[in-house]
């Protein structure tokens, strides 16, 4: 039997993205969205356009390889980047070039002793106090270390140099001072250690934590605790496929592994972090693995920039998946003509900027500015399938909806009924510039379950998505089945 109509106010969206990959949406919390495309949910219990991405730094010659960084305290601030075989740092005005190397292979840096070492898995290791590269002395070894892709300088008060090809590690001697300014490292050709070699996986990156130095592999992670105390087995079972996943945050590191994101706290085991959004993570290529890189926004969110990835038919050509450490809350960018390459967060003593570089060699900085360097930043925001109802078997009518946002004028409110092709929206009408989008007299088809759609392009002010409500809902009862 038809029920009278009633009003419904849906739910605000303070669980953020839940993805039915993960739960139904029969079970899903009634405040979460299936998707939302360039927005954030920083604001609790709103949903907000991202920030866009400004000009940093002036255009490298190319795709940017890798980023490092070197802050002398009270001194000099460089920011290096790799395009091809060229190492160039950036002092604030110009970039200049500061190494050429051999090969194109991703360079790595390290800052100690108020210097930037890097390696590049076939150059020889090199160090520069801002200008150019060299074995300077005092500070490189003058018996040369072996070539190695990662290199970790100052734990245990030596250089550290990681080889996938040969599945080693090796380690200076510590590091002799003579005050008030001299330094003097030496290397011992037996100093070296192999972390199960040969077992199908490479070193894939070196980071330090407190009181120990983790070795990742693809799927596994050892610990060094000193150049006597070296883990022969494993420690952890997942690993990571890029060293660039890796990022430090305020409660601990996170990191990309094939199964998913994880958080390690340093005194527990890593925590799968990633559920809610499993079908992108299973959407990223296998080729994507090792370019994945990630960055810390400085307060309260991680960023992972993953390549395309396609997920319901729909590609994200340059998707960006952004956590919330206090929230837990997923969401997802996608910069449709910013391929990003590299990202790093550095401190110039003005502004620290999370920088991001381009296959185009554009260097942008991301959370500035309204746009993405210029081009409007499109947004989308699906709702969760919904019936109203316990009784899902029930035939609903809907005669008018409201929409609140701030800054929303032209972007298309949309529907879909449980009978629409997927990927098929309807329109229901365009969003004025009223605060609240009254649509009183919607012809909307009668349906069991229905989800809605906001989608738009923003250059301005942030658009602010504030909530739905159902006017004039009405339960049919069977009367159509």
């Amino acid at each position: 039997m038809a029920e009278g109509t009633k009003d419904i106010k849906i739910p605000y969206p303070t669980e953020g993205v839940i993805r039915s990959a993960q739960l139904n949406d029969t079970i899903c919390p009634e405040n979460s969205v299936q998707l939302a495309i360039n927005c954030n949910f920083d604001r609790i219990g709103s949903i907000t356009t991202r920030p866009g991405v400004a000009t940093y730094a002036t255009t490298l010659g190319g795709s940017a390889t890798s980023f490092g960084t070197l802050n002398i305290q009270g001194g000099i601030k460089r920011l290096f980047a790799q395009v091809a075989k060229d190492i160039s740092a950036w002092n604030g005005t110009t970039w200049a070039s500061v190494r050429t190397t051999t090969v194109t292979t991703k360079a790595r840096f390290s800052q100690w002793l108020n210097h930037i070492y890097m390696v590049n898995g076939t150059d020889a290791l090199q160090c520069s106090d801002g200008g150019a590269f060299a074995a300077t002395a005092g500070f490189i070894p003058a018996t040369v270390m072996p070539v190695g892709d990662f290199v970790q300088a100052g734990f245990d008060g030596r250089i550290w140099v990681a080889s996938k090809a040969n599945d080693a590690i090796y380690y200076s001697d510590i590091v002799a001072f003579t005050p008030p300014a001299t330094y003097s490292i030496t290397y011992t050709a037996t100093s070296f250690q192999n972390l199960s070699p040969q077992d199908g996986e490479s070193i894939t990156g070196l980071f330090r934590v407190p009181k120990a130095l983790l070795v990742f592999k693809q799927n596994h992670i050892f610990r060094i605790y000193s150049a006597d105390n070296i883990d022969p087995y494993p420690a952890y079972n997942v690993g990571t496929y890029s060293q660039e996943s890796i990022v430090q945050a305020k409660d601990g590191f996170y990191f990309h592994h094939s199964s998913g994101f994880y958080k390690f706290a340093y005194d527990s085991q890593p925590t799968e972090i990633s559920r809610r959004v499993i079908d992108f993570v299973r959407a990223i290529p296998r080729a994507s693995y090792e370019n994945i890189v990630g960055v810390y926004d400085g307060f309260d969110a991680i960023k992972w920039s993953v390549g395309a990835v396609t997920v319901e038919g729909v590609t994200y050509s340059n998707c960006q998946m952004r956590y919330t450490i206090s929230t837990q809350i997923w969401t997802i960018y996608d910069f449709a003509d910013t391929a990003i390459t590299s990202l790093i967060s550095y401190d110039n003593g003005t502004t620290i900027e999370q920088v991001a570089g381009t296959s185009t060699g554009l260097v942008g900085k991301l959370d500035s500015g309204t746009t993405d360097l210029g081009t409007d930043i499109y947004y989308e925001i699906v709702d969760r399938w919904r019936s109203f109802l316990e009784q899902y078997g029930h035939s609903k009518k809907i005669s008018g909806i409201s929409v609140m946002t701030n800054n929303a004028a032209g972007a298309l409110l949309q529907y879909q009924t449980e009978k629409t092709e997927v990927n098929v929206w309807i329109d229901i009408d365009t969003i004025r510039e009223d605060y609240v989008a009254l649509f009183p007299n919607t012809k909307i088809n009668d349906f069991n379950m229905i989800r809605t759609r906001i989608n738009g392009y923003t250059r301005g002010a942030p658009m602010v998505f504030n909530g739905i409500e159902i006017h004039s809902f009405n339960d049919e009862g069977y009367k159509f089945n």
